[in-house]
């Protein structure tokens, strides 16, 4: 298919187009009729669902059938995937991968090249055009100055050719810049801030270090790096200087006696962190096109002043050996913070934050920017049950020419995955859900790819999508790292029993054990996930293996992430790219082979528990006893608010309003109705006059922990279902159309379970993060943050704020328990 063909077979395609609307949901008042006109009209019904499932069997197989896609044998029905993972081609894909310069939006080789590979294992392929507001490097420089104008060191901002890797040479090398960073020439004097966190700032500013008019020279690490370039900006700096110290290589370093890459594991002295400089997941700020937030990028569309996400100061990275010049002039003068996080193991600074009144710094800084097209390419195996599928995904751009490790040891197990799931389907087995491959463009500029294409099929990805498993880095050292929605948490560790330690006597659970703990951590923001997890609410993985303590320093966003770098340090062998294809892939073919949505919403239920006390723990004493007036009344049971119910609250109400065609239940349930068909009963309307924020915070807790029972209930529900689908040879036809129904309603409500913390409005100042258990770091960019909208509250010291958020949990947490306790 090319690159312009956009398709409005909704059923038949991944990419359909959408008109903005949404469905509208009829509720019909329930008419007055006759006995005998209602048992035959259910007759009529019950015939016609009869015959049509006794005589299709491709409908059993297609929607929650009676046939197995598992081998009559004991054999695992996943044997030919593992068995096609016994060859490991992986280094072939990071070689081809890594020969060429790969920025976002250029390269289109590698587009086709990944759409054919997709097809040769036997995928429908599409590739999805964005047109997307981008920069390119056109020209930089910096001069150390004396005060009288005269050039006192003037750094070379390259880094240095190695012999033995060839991808640090030729003509088509990226230079050192950061994507989005503004055009400018500018002359000032210049303060070491540290990392420039916001903590940072305001430290210089409580020791009398005024940034304003001057040039930030900061340290990569802690936060995200468009964040310290906000943070500068909001102080007054006219431009930022970024550099990797030493001090934060874990002491892989030269001092400690290692030699550097290529002799050694330690950092090479010119190496340089490029990326990009979007203010991703800070306040104002929205992921994607900063000229389309929170809308996609198609051709015609409106612009928008892009300033809110990106900055207007200009801004570049350096070596840590061409900046060691420019901070000595910073040696006594201004002041030494005394604070340990402060100090790295920069020789020849003594960590003194300037300014030095007798020298300045020249920094130029020149992009072209220009809006150009991006291209997504998606891989698809077509499932029995199309309205549940599952999407895996990297991206394939990198900053530099190599890029072995970011992205593209996750784009080489990628084409691992769809080589094994291919001979998987030419087995003969059946899928049961559909699975997606998507190779995305333009993550390293802001998650470019994947947010507009989130943004244009949200509507579609809402409905039918159950999981998002995101690869970016999928192996640069030898320690699995693991995020993910707790809904998730089951089916991952599962599937971690089933792999092997590509060097430890002993599974992926039992390492992760060793190493985490076990702990999956929450995620935040900082790659493809986002946009599907806290935007659109659908449950998502991220993993990859990483160096540990002791590692091989990984060269991020440098030219030596290469793959001589990878194939010497990072993964010799290619064996943990090989070991996470496996990983990956039976996660999904675990969750989609499955007949109940293998979550388990008791561990959602736990985690939020959790999540609350540690915010609790945070309240300032003082507000415990402070008085609240509640003036909200709870709905009864499936009364949604239109005006504050999600996308998928209407979606799922209206599929009940559909089965209440069938069965004789009315649309909205009343408090008799439900006593009078048995429901769970568990909160009637209320009101709290004058009560204290620690009495609804006991409140609060109550409705956790009920929320945790019915969960708890629920998941048996699940697993008994599972076993009388297994056992379904023993049912009648009527039993079996029964169980279908029931499957369909239970994985339904499993399917959407995430999207129930979805908050319309979005979060205070970040609208388009909609989540509101698990967000970014407004201050991080990188780090996840639980429970936001409290969190921020209590960092603000706005009593109203956190009774508001505290409102909007309790009512989200008490329509789940109502909507799974009436299943």
């Amino acid at each position: 298919m090319g690159s312009e063909k956009y398709h409005d077979d909704v059923e038949g395609h991944l990419i359909g187009e959408f008109d903005g609307k949404q469905p509208d949901i009829v509720v019909r008042p329930r008419q007055t009729r006759s006995k005998g006109s209602w048992l035959i009209k259910k007759l009529a019904v019950f015939a016609a669902i009869y015959l049509f499932l006794s005589s299709t069997v491709k409908y059993y197989s297609f929607n929650y059938g009676f046939e197995s896609s598992s081998t009559s044998t004991s054999e695992s029905p996943f044997a030919p995937f593992l068995k096609a993972l016994e060859t490991n081609l992986a280094g072939n894909w990071s070689k081809i991968y890594t020969a060429e310069a790969h920025l976002a939006g250029t390269n289109y080789g590698l587009v086709e090249f990944t759409q054919q590979k997709f097809e040769e294992y036997g995928l429908e392929t599409e590739i999805d055009t964005y047109d997307i507001l981008v920069s390119y490097p056109l020209d930089h420089d910096l001069k150390l100055l004396h005060h009288n104008g005269s050039v006192i060191y003037q750094p070379t901002l390259k880094e240095d050719v190695i012999k033995e890797d060839e991808t640090t040479s030729g003509d088509d090398l990226v230079p050192t810049f950061l994507g989005y960073a503004a055009n400018g020439n500018v002359t000032a004097q210049y303060v070491y801030v540290n990392y420039g966190t916001k903590e940072d700032f305001a430290k210089l500013k409580e020791i009398g270090v005024d940034i304003k008019g001057k040039i930030a020279v900061a340290r990569y690490g802690g936060i995200f790096r468009g964040l310290k370039v906000k943070f500068a900006q909001d102080e007054g700096a006219v431009g930022v200087l970024l550099y990797s110290d030493p001090g934060d290589d874990g002491g892989i370093t030269e001092a400690n006696g290692y030699k550097q890459y290529p002799k050694g594991p330690a950092r090479q002295e010119s190496s340089v962190q490029r990326g990009s400089v979007q203010f991703l997941g800070g306040e104002g700020a929205a992921p994607g096109d900063p000229t389309t937030p929170g809308y996609a990028s198609k051709p015609g569309v409106e612009r928008q002043d892009p300033h809110d996400s990106i900055g207007k100061i200009p801004v570049l990275p350096i070596s840590y050996r061409e900046v060691k010049p420019i901070l000595a002039k910073l040696n006594g003068h201004g002041t030494k913070v005394h604070d340990k996080k402060w100090v790295g193991e920069l020789d020849g600074f003594d960590y003194s934050t300037g300014p030095n009144p007798k020298v300045e710094l020249n920094l130029y800084n020149e992009q072209n920017f220009t809006i150009t097209p991006l291209w997504n390419v998606y891989g698809e195996i077509k499932g029995e049950i199309d309205d549940e599928a599952i999407l895996i995904g990297n991206h394939r751009d990198a900053w530099i020419k190599g890029g072995a490790g970011d992205p593209n040891s996750g784009s080489a197990a990628l084409l691992e995955i769809a080589r094994a799931l291919g001979e998987l389907k030419a087995s003969g087995y059946k899928f049961k859900r559909t699975i997606v491959l998507a190779s995305w463009d333009g993550e390293e500029y802001g998650l470019l790819g994947s947010t507009e294409f989130g943004e244009f099929a949200a509507a579609r990805l809402q409905k039918n999508f159950i999981a998002y498993f995101n690869v970016d880095v999928a192996a640069t050292g030898k320690i699995l790292e693991l995020g993910a929605s707790p809904n998730l948490a089951h089916v991952i560790r599962k599937a971690l029993k089933q792999v092997e330690h590509p060097d430890e006597k002993q599974s992926l659970f039992d390492h992760f054990e060793e190493h985490n703990k076990g702990l999956i951590r929450n995620l935040g923001s900082g790659s493809d996930y986002t946009v599907f997890f806290e935007h659109l609410g659908i449950p998502s993985v991220d993993l990859g293996f990483t160096g540990g303590k002791g590692s091989p320093i990984y060269h991020y966003h440098s030219n030596y992430d290469s793959f001589h770098w990878e194939e010497k340090y990072g993964d010799p062998g290619f064996k943990y790219h090989n070991t996470l294809a496996k990983f990956l892939g039976l996660a999904v073919l675990e969750l989609s082979d499955h007949q109940l949505i293998d979550f388990k919403l008791q561990d959602y239920s736990h985690d939020l528990i959790l999540y609350f006390n540690q915010t609790v723990d945070l309240i300032p004493e003082k507000w415990f006893s402070k008085k609240v007036e509640e003036e909200s009344t709870w709905n009864d049971y499936l009364t949604f608010d239109e005006g504050e119910s999600s996308y998928m609250d209407r979606v799922t109400n209206g599929y009940y309003t559909r089965l209440h065609e069938m069965y004789p239940f009315p649309e909205y349930l009343t408090v008799e109705q439900c006593q009078h068909h048995n429901f769970m009963l568990m909160y009637g309307p209320h009101k709290h006059k004058e009560a204290t924020l620690k009495e609804i915070i006991n409140t609060t807790f109550n409705d956790l922990y009920q929320l945790h029972n019915v969960s708890t209930i629920f998941d048996l529900k699940s697993d008994t279902l599972q076993e009388e689908y297994l056992d379904r040879d023993s049912l009648s036809w009527w039993q079996r159309i029964k169980l279908f129904f029931q499957i369909k309603g239970h994985n339904k409500h499993l399917q959407y379970y995430e999207r129930n913390y979805l908050h319309e409005k979005g979060l205070e100042k970040r609208e388009w993060f909609k989540h509101i258990v698990f967000a970014s770091g407004r201050f991080t960019g990188y780090a996840g943050q639980t429970l936001p909208g409290l969190r921020e509250a209590i960092e603000n010291e706005d009593f109203e704020k956190y009774v508001h958020w505290l409102g909007i949990l309790s009512k989200a947490v008490r329509r789940v328990s109502t909507n799974l306790s009436l299943h």
